[in-house]
């Protein structure tokens, strides 16, 4: 076995396309990718927008950030990745495989790369990874759709009051599933930006806060945001 993958095994099996491989099958499994290790410092570029993508990237150490510009040369934030995660999944199969975003080393970082065609044969030999794969590019395609939503919604109060009915489901209350800090990459506004309107909006009686449990006061006044 490559002493690459003696580093970083269970660092890849707890990445959330290789965790629900049985233990039984993971050295098998192990033996079966073909891949290269890549080691990125601070502010390097793993993937350039507008590149063919034909390589999975599994971030096994450190955080990454893709950004998209658009003509005019304006950048969107568009997630940060925390290790252990895969980069750009639904890019990899697409028919016009070009990555849309730039994939940025927010800090030092590791990345294992598996060639395309090497994806294909783990599908095959491994259904536990190919569901895995299909149910991450799922949820990735709701992230995806949800920040496309926010962002259509101008204000910070918008989003924030879109956001805190969609989560509710119906309910008066209910906890946040992500930080503040994750909250505010996924509205592309800074944390003090979001806290401070939250707390605006608890004063004027849309909302109550408590850490991550919000409690809705005003379901009307806040559908009348967005």
């Amino acid at each position: 076995m490559n002493q690459h993958y003696i580093d970083y095994s269970q660092t890849i099996f707890q990445c959330p396309l290789c965790n629900s491989i049985p233990k039984k099958d993971r050295e098998s499994f192990l033996n079966d990718v073909r891949y290269n290790v890549k080691r990125y410092g601070k502010g390097d570029m793993l993937v350039a927008q507008g590149s063919v993508y034909e390589q999975l990237y599994i971030v096994v150490k450190g955080e990454v950030s893709t950004e998209m510009s658009d003509e005019k040369g304006d950048f969107m934030k568009i997630e940060l990745i925390k290790s252990p995660n895969p980069l750009a999944t639904g890019f990899l199969f697409a028919t016009d495989n070009i990555s849309p975003v730039t994939a940025i080393a927010k800090t030092d970082c590791v990345a294992v790369l598996i060639p395309k065609d090497n994806v294909y044969l783990l599908m095959s030999k491994y259904p536990d990874f190919m569901k895995a794969f299909l149910s991450y590019i799922s949820n990735k395609v709701t992230f995806l759709s949800e920040k496309l939503r926010l962002t259509s919604l101008r204000t910070i109060r918008a989003k924030l009051g879109y956001y805190v009915l969609k989560e509710s489901k119906g309910g008066q209350e209910f906890q946040l599933k992500m930080s503040k800090e994750d909250l505010s990459r996924l509205f592309g506004v800074s944390r003090p930006a979001l806290v401070n309107v939250m707390m605006q909006m608890a004063d004027e009686g849309l909302i109550d806060v408590d850490r991550r449990k919000i409690f809705i006061k005003n379901r009307p006044a806040l559908q009348r945001l967005f």
